[in-house]
């Protein structure tokens, strides 16, 4: 992923973004939705073919509920459950 805004960390510029990322989606008794999701960005640049994380400058989200999320967030995640459900349907599953 890149940063739209690169972090300098030891006067070297971490342009990247390496991700982890979970989603956990449930169904509600009401047969609405909602997602638990954590993400992990850990700052990475790429220096002469190697590639350099900043562990200790990585950026933490956890969100137990998307309720009260922005919109940035509920966009994200909608679109990752759109291309999950794209590749569920794909492969017949």
């Amino acid at each position: 992923m890149n940063a739209t805004n690169p972090i300098e960390i030891d006067g070297k510029q971490y342009d990247r973004y390496s991700l982890n990322l979970a989603i956990t989606g449930r169904y509600m008794g009401d047969a609405s939705s909602d997602a638990n999701v954590a993400m992990r960005l850990v700052p990475t640049r790429i220096e002469n073919g190697e590639v350099i994380t900043a562990d200790e400058a990585a950026i933490g989200i956890a969100l137990g509920s998307l309720a009260g999320s922005d919109a940035a967030t509920q966009q994200a995640v909608g679109a990752i459950q759109a291309a999950l459900q794209n590749y569920i349907s794909a492969k017949g599953l």
